[in-house]
């Protein structure tokens, strides 16, 4: 289905960048689906529970300077 990919650096930590993602998947219906924490690289993902194939999952990264590398990708549907 439709969707994309996306990439940016932010100065918010990993931790804040899944919450800030987090936050917004549940508030527009996804649930929980995934989560990962390895090293100081934090990995969240969720899914639509009406088997409609909405997800989405974020990948956040610390970099030296300070700054967060994010991924972020989804679908909105079959």
């Amino acid at each position: 289905g439709p969707g994309g990919i996306a990439t940016y650096t932010t100065d918010a930590d990993p931790d804040a960048v899944i919450a800030f993602h987090r936050a917004r998947a549940e508030a527009s219906g996804l649930s929980s689906a995934m989560a990962m924490n390895q090293g100081d690289a934090r990995a969240y993902g969720a899914a639509a529970e009406d088997n409609s194939g909405k997800l989405l999952r974020v990948v956040a990264t610390p970099v030296d300077g300070g700054t967060t590398s994010v991924q972020l990708d989804w679908t909105t549907g079959k």
